[in-house]
């Protein structure tokens, strides 16, 4: 069964569902798939025909929701175009959804993913890897149509500046976790300027 096919089926979801809530309450390294299983009311069977570890399913969740992030940012950027075509302010738009669908520290999405990076697993890592190609490549698409509608600058490099963007992406969690300071947080506008210079 491929992993599109688990995410239409209601029992996974619900696991899903009951996972967030115990990371939620308890963080990803006290969450257990005991805990994942009494909570569901479903079977330790029904829970290992679709994973094999928490680690996994963990991924599975992450895999979903960058997903959902990435269908809203395909929304905002079709609305930016629309609304400011060939302007500074489409594209500045443009990156800021980007990273503003990224934005919340405690967001199940953002604890899995600094989570599994510190884990050993080669079933996770091949998650992260898909992700990451995912998203770049749908990113790199997104900066081809905003420079086919003039909102994104025809000399930026599109992969380049679709890797940029994850690479700030990926920091800005990190920091969003770690920090306790809201002057800690990164303006989008400098974070554009930065790309934009990179690039250009």
């Amino acid at each position: 069964m491929s992993n599109s096919t688990f995410y239409n089926n209601q029992s996974f979801q619900h696991i899903l569902a009951i996972t967030e809530e115990i990371i939620l309450e308890k963080g990803c390294r006290s969450t257990t798939l005991k805990d994942i299983i009494e909570k569901s009311g479903l079977s330790k069977g029904a829970i290992y025909h679709y994973v094999e570890s928490k680690d996994e399913l963990f991924g599975l969740i992450l895999k979903s929701k960058i997903e959902e992030m990435n269908e809203t940012f395909h929304k905002g950027i079709t609305q930016s175009i629309k609304q400011h075509p060939s302007s500074d302010f489409g594209s500045f738009n443009m990156v800021s959804q980007f990273f503003q669908s990224r934005k919340n520290a405690h967001d199940t999405g953002n604890l899995i993913f600094i989570y599994l990076l510190s884990q050993d697993n080669e079933k996770v890592k091949k998650i992260l890897q898909d992700i990451f190609n995912y998203t770049k490549e749908t990113g790199t698409r997104w900066i081809k149509m905003g420079q086919e509608n003039g909102v994104i600058p025809a000399s930026i490099d599109a992969e380049k500046m679709s890797t940029l963007m994850m690479t700030f992406s990926y920091g800005i969690r990190v920091t969003q976790i770690l920090s306790s300071d809201e002057k800690d947080l990164v303006d989008m506008r400098d974070i554009f300027k930065v790309i934009s210079k990179s690039l250009t």
